[in-house]
């Protein structure tokens, strides 16, 4: 997910002291670098277990709606609609509960379970054809990922310090990208070959991790493991977080952010596929080479094939992230983080009434779009920390993936319903994106109502903490 959005679900806040962690650090550390093995370890396994996701997930929309003769599925637009909101709620929902089992049972020995699980989940999506069994088997993918995702983000927290941290995570990041963009270019060169092949190599990139984990060392516990998480405590959290009024409406208005936000995965593809003339783009690329344009087109040679004009997601946040944070890092997060929503907004609307310029004008349009995550993305994570009480802020900063689960299960049903019922039924793609312009803008005007109403109220509960 263009990936300045991955969630850190570090599941093992620090509970010891700065001298007692720096002096039980793994002893693999490298002092002159500042990380230790097991950090760029973590990193290589999150390359690849990415390239297995986004070289699967950006195509999944074309893979599940593609008729049976054409190697796809054939599933209806409302049963790949569920399956990318369910699934993908799972995913991010899971965590809260497998975030734990690292620090129970061994981060080795779950990056091991969680392999095993992946690694026959990915080759057997392309071998089943059922509803039932793509689900189950997705579910299982999920169900792996679930329990890799905050080993993984732990690992980078436990190898990182206060004075290196920043640059830590912004590695991690970066890496999170990296497999973002790549994997979905060499998944679509493949699929010219076979479906299978998409699923098979997602399969081999998730089991070359198998080979990294023998480098892997386990990293420090700074949290002793009788007092790690149990469901109980962490059900207890969730509900003292869900009494709190504000932090629930906050989360239900970013939810329609998100929602918007994965229409790009899910829905723009097949709008590529079926509504946009991207000859004209092709025949450009192949007047400069011809063996890319080769590579880039569909199966018919005619057209771009989708998913290398959404990969300017990835590789715009990987050329420009840097940028645009360091231009708004001292504006208001709500004032960037509605701007950021407006432009995704702009970007449906240019897709959708056009699109400009044909295949060129939706390249434009996704670089906007990207323009518009990497505004809003980590703005909204920051005004978690504005907008709760001062002293909770941490709890409510751990529970804020909640609102992109919930993202994430009406992205797909609303993907399902638009495309199945407006663009294809009733001839009006049009219509879809100005549906999805509208959520994002109700988004916005929510944000800023949101902040209106609860933002006097916080700081005053903020100055009857402060006094004594």
């Amino acid at each position: 997910m263009g990936q300045s959005t991955l969630v850190q679900l570090d599941t093992a806040r620090p509970t010891a002291s700065a001298t007692k962690v720096s002096e039980t650090l793994e002893d693999s550390r490298s002092r002159g670098a500042g990380f230790g093995r097991s950090f760029y370890v973590a990193n290589a396994m999150e390359i690849f277990e990415r390239l297995a996701w986004y070289g699967f997930f950006t195509l999944s929309s074309l893979y599940m709606s593609s008729g049976v003769e054409s190697g796809g599925l054939g599933f209806s637009d409302i049963q790949r609609g569920t399956i990318q909101g369910i699934i993908p709620f799972l995913l991010y929902l899971l965590p809260v509960f497998t975030g734990a089992l690292g620090d129970r049972y061994g981060y080795r020995k779950m990056f091991f379970i969680a392999f095993a699980i992946m690694t026959p989940s990915y080759y057997l999506l392309g071998q089943v054809s059922s509803y039932g069994a793509f689900f189950t088997v997705l579910l299982l993918v999920a169900i792996g990922a679930a329990i890799f995702k905050p080993l993984v983000v732990a690992t980078v927290s436990r190898t990182t310090d206060d004075q290196n941290r920043g640059i830590g995570f912004g590695i991690f990041y970066t890496m999170v990208n990296v497999g973002g963009f790549v994997g979905p270019l060499i998944a679509g060169v493949i699929k010219a070959i076979s479906w299978d092949w998409v699923f098979t190599l997602a399969s081999a990139w998730i089991a070359v991790n198998f080979l990294l984990l023998l480098a892997y060392r386990e990293p420090v516990a700074t949290t002793p493991r009788s007092s790690a998480k149990n469901p109980v405590s962490i059900v207890t959290d969730i509900a003292r977080v869900m009494k709190n009024r504000p932090f629930v409406i906050y989360l239900l208005i970013m939810a329609g952010f998100w929602a918007c936000y994965n229409q790009l995965f899910l829905t723009l593809p097949l709008y590529i596929r079926d509504f946009v003339d991207t000859a004209p783009l092709l025949e450009t690329v192949a007047s400069f080479s011809p063996d890319v344009a080769g590579a880039i087109a569909s199966e018919d040679g005619t057209q771009v094939s989708p998913e290398f004009i959404t990969a300017f997601n990835f590789g715009s946040i990987l050329l420009l992230q840097i940028a645009v944070s360091t231009w708004c890092q001292s504006l208001p997060a709500l004032r960037v983080l509605v701007m950021g929503t407006i432009t995704v907004a702009a970007s449906f609307l240019w897709i959708g009434f056009g699109p400009i310029w044909g295949g060129l004008g939706v390249v434009t349009a996704v670089v906007a779009f990207s323009v518009g995550e990497m505004l809003a993305s980590p703005k909204s994570q920051e005004y978690v920390a504005e907008s709760m009480p001062s002293a909770q802020a941490a709890l409510f900063m751990g529970y804020y993936f909640l609102s992109m689960a919930l993202g994430f299960l009406l992205a797909g049903l609303m993907s399902g319903w638009g495309y199945g019922t407006l663009a294809k039924t009733m001839g009006r793609p049009d219509l879809m994106w100005g549906c999805f312009a509208v959520l994002a803008s109700i988004t916005a005007a929510g944000l800023l109502c949101y902040h209106r109403q609860f933002s006097i109220q916080r700081q005053n509960q903020d100055r009857r903490e402060e006094t004594p």
